[in-house]
């Protein structure tokens, strides 16, 4: 009852908002297409320009080269309160009211090396007062404070140019994306996610880069794309003292492999664009972002991420106003806490549509399910926490306003088929002041459910409110 409510407001409220909004949701319905001459007539009329005087029949001056060193950056102040929260008990974290309080700075700088060859580094700062105490006094546990308190990184930094007429290297920390969808993770598994704070941003600000190398081959309308990934990195997660850890107070286990360089991840796609749709082919060999738990040889609890293989392919379908999407991914070679005597192996499918005929509107909506084959009941219990069938499903609702300055999004994140094993719901409003100030606000709704990460966090309810400023 409530998407309904909402979807109804945010449909109903471009006459509120915006002058001439009928008009623009009637655009394109005319009876009669509009005139457009004949090749013939505009053959016959060449030569007829009102200004024939010697400069205008004077060829062009030739474009300006690009600048070799282009730079830009965006300083940002982001606050989150809580809105939810009771009181913790004596030697709990506290955390009501404002809970973050970071500020950013973001640098980005693009330069050329010679007429193909460019170069790309980009890299970000940010400090939160809040993460350490800093508001009324709170203490934080000093695992926390180091994983929210600050942060500094290179986010890409690689080299990028042509190695013969149809071949191209990217060499570096790059964002390799892979698949169709937007709302879930299918195919795109070669980018670890920062998942501290989940459902505060979409999946492509999750996405945390990779030193890789690429090699792609382009043969109209194919392309080849050839990767080898020797750094580890893995996902970031709440840790203890986060109001999203749901493992207690006990820190985690020593994670294996812990060096960040070694064998490389491996991994080909092959993608054809063709008018109307397009499909593209996946395959990788890697290290599984999520790990199983095991022993030392002296007994000691030990977090391992093992070597697993995926098979997957996506596609898009353009009809109309409709965008169809699919995409399946199979997994094999996983293996769990619970069960060490063999390994499992995981089919994941998404289908979605999205809808783009109503003026300024967008609606997207997608079902996922991950299926895991020769179940044992023993990996629905702790650590494993799994099920034989996962499914879930993604509604966002996008709408602009005021001459595009205003963009609105409703999204909400429902798994299990009735949300009993966990929910996001997020309303987001930005507002463009100018090219370069935006301000962004909105509220995180959670709902606790039977499985991680949702137990326990149906009271992180969170109002946030972001200042960007690019330059």
């Amino acid at each position: 009852m409530t998407l309904r409510v909402v979807l109804l407001l945010i449909l109903a409220a471009g006459p509120v908002l915006a002058q001439g909004e009928l008009d623009r949701v009637l655009e394109g319905f005319d009876d009669a297409p509009a005139f457009q001459p004949s090749d013939d007539i505009q053959t016959v009329l060449e030569g007829f320009d009102t200004d024939a005087s010697p400069t205008s029949r004077q060829p062009p001056l030739p474009e300006e080269p690009p600048a070799r060193l282009q730079f830009g950056g965006r300083l940002s102040q982001r606050f989150v309160v809580n809105v939810a929260h009771d009181a913790p008990p004596p030697s709990g974290v506290d955390h009501r009211g404002l809970s973050s309080m970071q500020s950013r700075l973001d640098l980005e700088a693009d330069v050329r090396l010679g007429s193909a060859w460019k170069a790309r580094i980009e890299g970000h700062l940010w400090r939160d007062p809040a993460a350490y105490g800093a508001i009324e006094g709170r203490e934080r546990p000093p695992g926390f404070s180091d994983a929210y308190g600050r942060e500094a990184e290179i986010d890409e930094f690689f080299l990028q140019g042509p190695v013969s007429e149809h071949f191209d290297l990217t060499f570096g920390r790059q964002i390799l994306a892979w698949g169709r969808s937007e709302l879930f993770r299918v195919t795109d598994v070669l980018n670890p996610i920062d998942n501290r704070v989940p459902g505060l941003t979409d999946i492509k600000d999750h996405r945390l880069p990779v030193t890789a190398l690429r090699l792609d081959h382009y043969a109209d309308p194919w392309s080849v794309s050839m990767i080898a990934i020797p750094e580890r990195r893995f996902d970031k997660l709440p840790v203890p003292g986060s109001d999203f850890f749901v493992g207690g107070g006990s820190p985690r286990p020593r994670t294996s492999p812990d060096k960040t360089f070694g064998a490389p991840e491996l991994a080909l796609a092959l993608n054809g664009t063709f008018p109307g749709w397009d499909i593209s082919l996946h395959a990788a060999r890697m290290f599984d972002d999520r790990p199983h738990l095991t022993a030392t040889p002296a007994g000691e609890p030990l977090l391992r991420h093992g070597r697993i293989t995926m098979a997957g392919a996506a596609g898009n379908l353009v009809r109309g106003s409709w965008l169809i999407r699919a995409e399946a991914a199979l997994f094999t070679g996983l293996r769990f806490s619970n069960v060490h005597t063999r390994t499992f192996s995981r089919l994941t499918t998404v289908a979605g549509i999205e809808y783009s005929g109503i003026a300024d509107t967008a609606i997207a909506l997608e079902a996922r399910n991950h299926h895991i084959f020769d179940f044992d009941d023993s990996l629905a219990s702790m650590p494993d926490d799994r099920r034989r069938n996962e499914p879930a499903t993604a509604l966002r609702i996008q709408r602009t306003f005021l001459k595009d300055t205003l963009d609105v999004t409703f999204l909400a994140l429902t798994f299990g088929k009735t949300g009993e094993l966990g929910a996001i719901r997020r309303l987001q409003l930005d507002y463009a002041w100018t090219d370069a100030l935006q301000f962004s606000t909105g509220l995180v709704a959670y709902q606790s459910g039977e499985q991680a990460p949702f137990r326990g966090i149906g009271n992180n309810d969170r109002l946030f409110a972001t200042l960007n400023f690019h330059f």
